[in-house]
């Protein structure tokens, strides 16, 4: 599984053009820009690529522990189900090792996007949904993803205390 680790490392940075990101970009990336994968699994393959050491943690930033020039990245690649799966199943790390931006995640905003599209709501509608609730009630982006995703009939208490401890800290 290393190996399929580093190719996605490698594909990742190539695409992006840097060698040093940070993990919220990392994130955002695979899930948002390049349609890699659902958020939650970019958070699984990102655990799996630090605990396998692909990856290294240095404060805020992560960077390859290899060189990326000398991976070989097939032309239009994509992470396969097979490393998405195997990523997931392998992240039972202990809670010291995990990055702690995952530990204490403040963007909660990106998960609830994924449980929306997960209860069958497009994307873009999502989004622009909570711009609205947003502006009209004048509020947090992740409360107003919470009040769109009830709405819409999704079960939001597992991200209730999340959604509020990350609108407290802002």
């Amino acid at each position: 599984m290393t190996d399929s680790l580093i190719t996605c490392a490698a594909a990742f940075l190539r695409n992006k053009g840097k060698n040093v990101i940070t993990e919220k970009e990392f994130l955002m990336s695979i899930s948002m820009d390049l349609h890699w994968m659902p958020y939650g699994d970019a958070q699984k393959v990102l655990a799996a690529m630090l605990t396998a050491g692909v990856l290294e943690k240095n404060g805020e930033y992560l960077k390859p522990s290899f060189d990326v020039a000398e991976v070989d990245v097939p032309v239009a690649y994509r992470p396969s189900r097979e490393l998405i799966a195997s990523a997931g199943s392998k992240t039972s790390v202990p809670a010291k090792q995990q990055p702690a931006k995952q530990q204490k995640s403040t963007d909660v905003f990106p998960m609830l996007m994924t449980e929306a599209v997960e209860a069958g709501m497009e994307k873009r509608d999502f989004i622009s949904e909570c711009n609205v609730v947003q502006k009209k009630l004048n509020i947090d982006i992740a409360a107003a993803g919470l009040l769109v995703l009830r709405d819409h009939g999704v079960d939001i208490g597992p991200f209730v205390e999340r959604t509020y401890e990350s609108v407290m800290r802002k």
